[in-house]
């Protein structure tokens, strides 16, 4: 059993239930073809219970986008894209964004060969609080004809509202509107005839602007699903297992099925218990000290509405939204050369993180932290900051914070023969660089609670843009501007002044050529989802450099550690809470845990390098999260020097008066003592 939740885009997953609810959509609309069918479904319409909120339609026009599937048999039969997409980049090899001028009239693109789509419509029912309950295309070009899609909107549109009612996408039960505007004056008038025998009444006239109110925004749409057959709960009832209350099932049949899987660490019964245990932590995780807690940690989380509602819509946030993205929604389509680094500009490293109409954070507090006091908590950090604990700002401060944690407490803990306190000079590699390298400039608040500590960032990733390979970049706090960014290494300045470096290698990290670092940190690490770490691992093993990693659950550490016995014989430590963790909670689709950025494994060649960790990976929830929720250390297997000084010598032989050993016997010794050095080398390895 796989989990396709969260280290996934959300994006991905949000057009997975939706290409779900379509296809199940246009099975239906060919089934009830036919006038008798066509009465049925009428009367039963006309029984569901009304919808007191009002309804919208929504009739958007389109005319720059265009696109080609890379295998329409598979998007049509199966699934939108493949299980190994796990970003928006990912999907090039599926789908094909282009822009569609008014000239383009080729059946087919040059460089794919496959037919060429536009989305001459959009056709969205939502209601009047941004729910949506399900859309429909009207497609154009060329091939539109042949499948159909050139059907004129005002059926088209019929068809969707009535599916929409008995079948809603969103939320809720079947249910049909007591009143529904459309955003369409010509669309609004032919509808109001046909409508009628629905027992549907609409508004006087069709609604103006984008939304009936203007705060109008699509609120956070997650439907839960059968963790065995992928069944949404648009389509049935699913209930979470009586037991631990975490994994859900749309049947008994799915349900037993996931039980007895074979071999036994693989089924529900062997891990049952265990999730129930990462389910008792909910209460824990979400004891945080902000007044917007018990909002953000709620099961039923809206974030696109918090962000909304506070104005972070902007900047950083932006990458925390699916509603708010590039002009080109970032696929590429403007064609015209990208900024190398995000925000990365001299001025106040903290501008992308104001809320628009507010204020941004400024590059320095008042006064430098105490000498020797480090903060154990967010509450601590907040009131020398002077933020007020109803500034979501932990969401994306969380990846400087967990990293000043690792520094200042952890790795003083566990490795204090680093005596990592004294140093005035840190080099530090972020492996695998992701989400925290779209936030890059919020790092500089390591500079603030380091401020005597010369700090060389180096991230590494193959997920990093190639232009950045080798590039670096000098921070230093500047009185006029806030903060200096300059390329390559300036002389650095004498006198405590504050510097930050970044660097950056854009290729995996067992393929880095760098000097050994101080400290080896990880961000959501996920070793199970790239090929890459069976590699960078064996690295690290090498180096044997303090390594620190995050994750988002207890099952996620349990899942990298059996990654890191298979790759290098090693283990990790147990995992603890972070502190410094992000608020933010999110539902899984097939459980009913929070958490944020959820482990998917799945059986495609892209993850076969561990694919034999241990068949719980691929079979198993992931319980209980929030980003950066976990923070463990890796622990080396012993090297055979090691092994030699930790196998406890023979004692001596006593010598005969003569002063010369028995040599018959003293070579049995040797002998002997080599076979239990090799014996104990093997049980360790």
């Amino acid at each position: 059993m796989e989990f396709v939740t969260g280290y996934r885009a959300e994006i991905l997953d949000f057009a997975e239930l939706l290409f779900s609810w379509y296809r199940r959509f246009l099975l239906d609309s060919a089934c009830r073809r036919g006038s008798e069918r066509r009465k049925r479904q009428e009367g039963s319409i006309r029984r569901l219970p009304p919808d007191p909120a009002l309804w919208v339609l929504h009739a958007l026009p389109n005319r720059a986008l265009a696109f080609t599937v890379a295998d329409p048999g598979q998007q049509v039969g199966g699934r939108f894209y493949s299980e190994e997409a796990l970003a928006l980049g990912d999907l090039e090899r599926f789908i094909t964004f282009m822009g569609a001028g008014e000239e383009d009239d080729e059946e087919a693109t040059p460089e794919t060969g496959q037919p060429l789509w536009r989305v001459e419509h959009l056709l969205l029912l939502t209601d009047e609080h941004g729910s949506i309950l399900g859309f429909d295309f009207q497609l154009g070009g060329s091939w539109a004809g042949a499948m159909g899609a050139e059907q004129p909107l005002e059926p088209r549109a019929v068809a969707l509202l009535c599916h929409s009612m008995i079948c809603p996408l969103g939320s809720g039960e079947p249910r049909r509107p007591k009143l529904l505007t459309v955003g369409d004056a010509a669309l609004h008038k032919s509808l109001e005839p046909l409508l009628s025998r629905l027992g549907v009444k609409m508004s006087k006239g069709p609604m103006r602007g984008w939304g009936p109110k203007p705060a109008f925004t699509f609120p956070t749409t997650r439907v839960r699903a059968c963790h065995v057959c992928k069944r949404h709960s648009f389509e049935g009832q699913v209930t979470a297992c009586q037991h631990c209350r975490a994994v859900l099932y749309c049947s008994e049949r799915c349900r037993k099925l996931d039980w007895n899987r074979s071999p036994e660490d693989i089924g529900h019964q062997f891990w049952c218990q265990r999730m129930a245990g990462y389910m008792s932590r909910t209460r824990e995780l979400a004891n945080l000290p902000f007044t917007f807690t018990a909002e953000v940690t709620s099961e039923n989380f809206n974030k696109e509405g918090f962000l909304s509602a506070r104005g972070l819509t902007r900047g950083y946030w932006a990458g925390e939204s699916m509603l708010v993205r590039a002009p080109d929604y970032g696929v590429g389509l403007q064609g015209g050369p990208e900024k190398p680094v995000p925000f990365l500009q001299s001025g106040n490293p903290f501008e992308a993180l104001r809320p628009e109409g507010g204020t941004a954070l400024p590059p320095a507090p008042p006064e430098p932290p105490m000498p020797r006091t480090f903060f154990g908590s967010w509450k601590e950090y907040y009131q020398w900051r002077g933020l007020p604990l109803g500034a979501p700002l932990a969401v994306l401060l969380s990846y400087p914070l967990t990293a000043y944690y690792i520094i200042t407490q952890l790795a003083p803990q566990h490795f204090p023969e680093l005596n990592i306190l004294n140093k005035q000079s840190l080099k530090i590699h972020v492996v695998e660089a992701g989400k925290e390298f779209g936030v890059l400039m919020v790092f500089w608040e390591l500079s603030v609670l380091l401020p005597h500590v010369s700090l060389e960032l180096l991230f590494v990733g193959d997920a990093l843009p190639p232009q950045l390979d080798g590039q670096q970049f000098l921070l230093q706090r500047d009185e006029e501007q806030g903060v200096s960014v300059r390329p390559g290494l300036a002389p650095r300045c004498k006198g405590g002044r504050r510097e930050l470096q970044f660097g950056f290698s854009a290729r995996p990290y067992h393929l880095l050529q760098a000097p050994k670092p101080d400290l080896v940190i990880g961000f959501n690490s996920g070793f199970a989802l790239k090929e890459t770490w069976r590699s960078s691992l064996p690295r690290l093993q090498s180096l044997r450099v303090p390594a620190y990693f995050t994750e988002c659950s207890e099952y996620s550490c349990a899942v990298d550690e059996a990654a890191v016995s298979m790759a290098t014989g090693g283990s990790t430590s147990p995992a603890q809470i972070n502190p410094f963790r992000s608020p933010f909670r999110q539902a899984g689709i097939d459980n009913a845990m929070p958490w944020n950025r959820t482990l998917w494994f799945c059986n495609s060649p892209k993850f076969a390098p561990f694919a034999d960790i241990h068949p719980f990976i691929e079979s198993s929830p992931d319980p209980l999260g929030y980003s950066n929720a976990f923070i463990f250390h890796l622990i080396y297997k012993a090297s055979s020097a090691s092994n030699h000084r930790q196998t406890p010598a023979p004692l001596p032989q006593a010598l005969p008066p003569s002063g010369n050993a028995d040599p018959p016997e003293a070579a049995r010794s040797r002998r002997k003592e080599k076979r239990q050095i090799r014996a104990a080398g093997r049980r360790r390895k």
